[in-house]
């Protein structure tokens, strides 16, 4: 299925149809909040409700993100790579709603002043503490994703600046699932590892050809 797909589907097929899909899919999630909580399918408190799961689908599209790599090797579907500055910004997107939706909630029952003063105060708390993190780290990495900033840094360091996904997903996660317990093991942290474990194989196992060939070359 998935070879026929690789030969089949177009760079046309997916600019126009597979991206706008994905592109309307990955909305969902922000145009049902408003009509949940207008018909009362939130919980007792809505807001809180909506930056708990903005959070989660920012960490969600984070996951995917940092996968699509990974299941372009184990598929040999090349086209994933298309996707990932897509699923990536929606990464962003989600986290800067979760950080706004926070902000709203504190100041609809407190004034702008000691919204802020509270910020402040539970930004050295570990919960919040790793959620700034997060969210710190994947400003670079939205600031990046334009065709133009790939030029203007350079392939090299492009890439070096876009390897902070993985202390983001990591902060995200710990974020989300704050304080951490030992009677489960969050979906999200078994999800993460494993694509972890995916690339550091990859790694290893590219320096270890790239070692034999040299090692070939110069016995020769």
């Amino acid at each position: 299925m998935l070879g026929w797909v690789h030969t089949r589907m177009s760079d046309r097929a997916i600019r126009f149809i597979l991206k706008p899909v994905v592109f309307a899919a990955s909305l969902v999630p922000v145009l049902y909040w408003p009509w949940a909580a207008s018909m009362h399918q939130l919980n007792v408190n809505p807001f809180n409700a909506i930056v708990r799961d903005t959070g989660f689908w920012s960490l969600r599209f984070l996951c995917l993100t940092v996968a699509l790599t990974p299941l372009r090797w184990l598929t040999g579907w090349h086209a994933f790579v298309k996707f990932r500055r897509m699923i990536g910004l929606f990464a962003f997107f989600y986290a800067a709603i979760h950080f706004a939706a926070y902000i709203a909630f504190d100041a609809l029952t407190e004034q702008m002043s000691l919204t802020l003063r509270a910020m402040a105060a539970d930004a050295p708390r570990p919960f919040f503490a790793i959620g700034y993190l997060s969210l710190v780290l994947m400003v670079p990495l939205a600031a990046t994703s334009t065709a133009g900033m790939i030029r203007r840094l350079g392939g090299p360091r492009w890439r070096g600046v876009h390897r902070l996904v993985y202390p983001a997903a990591i902060a995200g996660v710990i974020h989300m699932y704050w304080p951490w317990t030992t009677t489960y093991l969050p979906r999200y942290a078994v999800m993460l590892a494993a694509i972890v474990a995916v690339r550091i194989h990859k790694y290893t196992s590219t320096r270890a050809r790239q070692r034999e060939r040299s090692a070939e070359v110069v016995s020769a």
